[in-house]
């Protein structure tokens, strides 16, 4: 059977390799942030919620994603015009579901220039 060679290591290494293996434990007040933090998301959730099952927050939910189907329709036309009138419908509608706590996806803003017809 071959010998194993043994690896000497230098105390600073065998400091840092000590150092690297141990845990980062988090302070009482680290503790009580994250849990905060949580209870909070909690309770976005729980006001989402709430505005999903009201009849009104039913409505501006469904009124947002028809526009935004809207958006990909015109897109697919190019008709930039359209664009721009439904990305001008959506904005304030949905700046206040975002405010009342509702997470609305990401959608195609039309970019660029303005078209001549379209006035904000």
């Amino acid at each position: 059977m071959a010998k194993e060679k043994r690896i000497r290591r230098s105390p600073e290494q065998i400091i840092a390799d000590l150092q690297k293996e141990k845990r980062i434990r988090r302070s009482p007040e680290q503790i009580i942030a994250d849990l905060q933090a949580e209870i909070a998301r909690v309770q976005d959730r729980a006001k989402a919620k709430q505005i999903k099952k009201s009849e009104a927050g039913k409505f501006a939910v469904a009124s947002i994603r028809a526009i935004d189907k809207g958006l990909d329709a015109a897109a697919e036309e190019n008709n930039s015009l359209l664009r721009h009138a439904l990305a001008d419908a959506r904005k304030p509608l949905a700046s206040y579901l975002e405010t009342q706590g509702l997470a609305l996806p990401k959608v195609r803003m039309p970019r660029g220039r303005r078209p001549a017809g379209a006035h904000a």
